[in-house]
């Protein structure tokens, strides 16, 4: 991290984490509007090999451009598809659409013609804050002037992965801890852990759902294990496929 994010931006980007853990994304793009100076803060989904958009969630509903057929008619024009197909925009790294073209470029483009232009975007913040071989989540931060600095660049990128994180908690479904035989004696969160052993999930993916480190959860596999008299994860298995539990 650079000498261009103070103490003070770190304080308040801790704020933004703090409201996409308890409030969820909405808030979190709100509070990351506010702390970076952008007039509209997006997250959309994208079908990047097709180039269409699928979904976005924004702190600007009323601003919200999915709502016009003829703006997903003409998104695939924006310079962040060619960008990302580049290389020029990483996972994780933001870039400003400033970089990927020129004004020029731009006002040739009805996207930005007919729909940045009239709202008064200037110039946007993008990140790609999820992506797999399909689907992509993007990140975008408008605002009315061009340009953004290398604070607000840097603050986009330390913020990524945990609206990546809000995102995932926000659309999986809820952990269902397994009940009743033996592992009544297990804690609430004991249960949750010997459920997703039950869908054989791996330490490492425990972890990742439940927040936690795989040294947490090997220690509540240590417990659940004194407590229920096993010695195995396949004797777990057992033991919670069978009629009492």
């Amino acid at each position: 991290m650079s000498s261009e994010v103070s103490a003070r931006c770190l304080h308040r980007a801790l704020e933004v984490v703090r409201e996409l853990k308890t409030a969820g994304p909405g808030e979190g793009l709100a509070g990351l509007g506010r702390l970076v100076g952008c007039d509209v803060v997006s997250c959309t989904s994208t079908e990047h090999t097709t180039r269409r958009l699928t979904g976005t969630v924004t702190d600007r509903p009323e601003q919200n451009l999915m709502r016009h057929p003829e703006f997903r008619a003409h998104v695939h024009q924006h310079p962040g598809f060619a960008a990302y197909r580049s290389g020029a925009l990483r996972l994780g790294t933001s870039a400003a659409l400033s970089d990927l073209a020129d004004l020029r470029t731009l006002r040739a483009l009805p996207f930005y013609t007919d729909f940045y232009r009239p709202r008064g975007t200037v110039d946007q913040l993008l990140c790609v804050v999820q992506v797999d071989d399909r689907h992509g989540r993007v990140l975008t931060l408008s605002r009315s002037r061009p340009g953004f600095a290398a604070r607000d660049r840097e603050l986009v990128d330390l913020l990524a992965p945990h609206l990546a994180q809000a995102f995932a908690r926000e659309s999986r479904p809820p952990v269902r801890p397994v009940a009743g035989g033996a592992v009544e004696v297990l804690t609430a969160r004991e249960r949750e852990v010997a459920g997703l052993v039950a869908r054989a999930a791996t330490d490492r993916e425990i972890a990742r759902r439940l927040g936690i480190s795989p040294r947490t959860v090997q220690k509540h596999l240590q417990q659940i294990y004194r407590k229920l008299g096993l010695t195995s994860r396949t004797g777990l298995m057992v033991c919670l496929s069978g009629p009492g539990s």
